[in-house]
């Protein structure tokens, strides 16, 4: 598998979505999912950034041009904001293997 097909799949298995719920979400075809996942075929540009909001990620990401999965935290407010980071750093403090 090649990495959009094998990050695709991780990320619908991450969510314990089938094909056909990931399929419904995206607007797409269940096959089309499945051609996805068995590198058959590859997105177009709009069914990419549609999977990108999906997954809250980038498409570099879904792509395997980055490593790093990001998410969105515009709109949320600064208090929001300072939680959601502190969060984050203590999520950082744990050890590995308690993940």
């Amino acid at each position: 598998m090649n990495n959009f097909s094998t990050r695709l799949k991780n990320l619908r298995l991450k969510y314990y979505w089938n094909q056909s719920q990931l399929a419904k979400r995206a607007g797409v075809s269940t096959s089309l999912i499945c051609s996805y996942e068995k590198s058959e075929r590859y997105p177009s540009l709009d069914v990419l950034i549609k999977l990108s909001d999906i997954f809250c990620c980038s498409t570099d990401y879904l792509l395997g041009l980055d490593n790093r999965q990001t998410f969105e935290v515009s709109g949320l407010t600064d208090s929001q904001l300072l939680v959601l980071t502190n969060i984050v750093e203590e999520f950082k403090k744990l050890p590995k293997s308690t993940m």
